[in-house]
């Protein structure tokens, strides 16, 4: 029986798990390699990739029928050590052309926090990159992931979803100005110095922060981004003292391990004279221990309470929002009518292979009758063997493209697998692009 190529998305986000569940399945970049290893070693898996940021965490893969999904929802209980059940009504899945939507949605930023923001697309740039280098991709995903960069390129050039577009910077900003009336002349600590620390710091600094100091384990990143913004840096041996003087502290490291635990913040704030805390944690997993909300004089904030400071922008982009939803029709209708052409492609291989046999077993039929002939002769009445293979396959195969793309597409590759003897032993698995089950979550 012919098998199904059957393509779909797992994963959960910012709107169906809170902070506490997406750090447990958070992928740090240097765990991502390892993480699609082990991914690849189910059997179901024929390919695979992983997108893992801050508000999300998604798998996409290509199993040969939907078995494979109970594969992907192991390898996530095995990765969070948390028994399916616990975790599963807060994902989503989606399969099929679903899953081709879902995947070019995110990349237009349409699936943010904050919408159209521009970090997401480098972020599923990074996931493919990361997938190929670790050769978990193939033919499916990376033309998947082609088609997404280029549908959050579109969304961007051809709209104005992001012109103007807050990012978690603005958010933070947004946030501290209201806890702390203002950020004139404040003094910040930085804990980390990523992507997300960098832009946050610089948002701070142009709202009028004075100091800016950095932290990181790898001291030469902190000097780096030090430099930047024109801050100091600050190794983790004298970090409380910092944290002492320091009015706002940023978490962004995603470490394995709370930074601050309760104990270390509250025999901090018990130096600091009674003046407030800010502490500001946009990591995931998350780097501040959330117990220490309750430490009189802190005011803790996660990823997840920036919500609130986003969704006025999110309401002005309504207008361009229906116009990237076009380009995400659009470039998704695309990729669908590429991967339909696949079916085609194992027919076709098989139609060749089945001529060339014949052209092959005629060849030793006649080859004693040549005897008399010269090499060079040989040659040429093998070349108009194969000239004639390749003629009279010209327009069958020219129509099985065509076909692969019609509505009655299926039906009409059988009958040309009859015509030319072909089983389907003989064909490849073909592409799933039917979603007939609904989409989880």
């Amino acid at each position: 029986m012919l098998k199904i190529m059957h393509l779909f998305v797992i994963g959960l986000s910012h709107k169906t798990a809170p902070v506490y569940v997406r750090e447990k399945l958070a992928f740090p970049e240097g765990c991502l390699p390892d993480a699609l290893c082990s991914l690849k070693e189910y059997s179901e898996i024929m390919e695979c990739c992983i997108l893992s940021t801050c508000n999300r965490t998604e798998v996409y893969a290509v199993t040969e029928g939907r078995g494979g999904e109970d594969a992907v929802l192991e390898f996530l209980s095995d990765v969070c050590g948390m028994a399916g059940s616990e975790f599963a009504s807060m994902l989503y899945v989606r399969r099929g052309h679903k899953a081709v939507e879902h995947l070019f949605g995110v990349a237009a930023g349409l699936d943010s926090m904050i919408i159209g923001e521009d970090q997401i697309l480098g972020q599923v740039k990074d996931a493919f990159r990361c997938g190929v280098k670790c050769k978990s991709t193939g033919t499916v995903l990376n033309e998947l992931f082609k088609h997404a960069i280029t549908t959050g390129k579109r969304a961007r050039s051809e709209t104005d979803i992001s012109k103007g577009a807050l990012s978690v910077g603005c958010a933070v900003v947004a946030l501290a100005e209201t806890v702390l009336s203002g950020l004139d002349g404040r003094s910040v600590l930085i804990i980390g110095a990523g992507k997300m620390a960098e832009i946050t710091a610089r948002h701070l600094r142009s709202a009028g922060v004075l100091d800016v100091a950095v932290a990181n384990r790898t001291h030469s990143r902190a000097v780096k981004l030090a430099e930047k913004l024109n801050g100091r840096v600050v190794s983790f041996a004298s970090l409380d003292d910092e944290l002492v003087n320091a009015d706002m502290v940023v978490g962004s490291t995603g470490a394995s391990e709370h930074i601050l635990d309760r104990s270390r913040i509250e025999k901090i704030c018990g130096m600091r004279g009674g003046r407030r805390l800010l502490l500001v944690d946009i990591a995931v997993p998350r780097d501040f221990d959330p117990e220490a909300a309750s430490v009189p004089g802190v005011h803790l904030y996660g990823i997840d309470d920036l919500q609130n400071y986003v969704e006025c922008y999110s309401a002005e982009r309504a207008k361009e929002v229906e116009k990237v939803r076009d380009i995400v029709a659009e470039e998704t209708h695309k990729f669908n009518e590429w991967m339909r052409t696949l079916e085609s492609v194992p027919l076709i291989k098989a139609i060749r292979a089945k001529l060339e046999g014949i052209r092959d077993a005629e060849w030793e039929r006649v080859l004693t009758k040549l005897s008399h002939l010269s090499e060079s002769d040989l040659n040429a009445v093998r070349m108009a063997m194969q000239s004639l293979i390749n003629r009279i396959s010209h327009h069958p195969i020219v129509t099985l493209k065509e076909y692969a793309v019609s509505d009655e597409g299926t039906e009409k590759m059988a009958i040309a697998k009859e015509l030319f003897g072909i089983d389907d032993e003989e064909v490849l698995p073909k592409a799933d692009l039917d979603d007939k089950r609904p989409a989880d979550g």
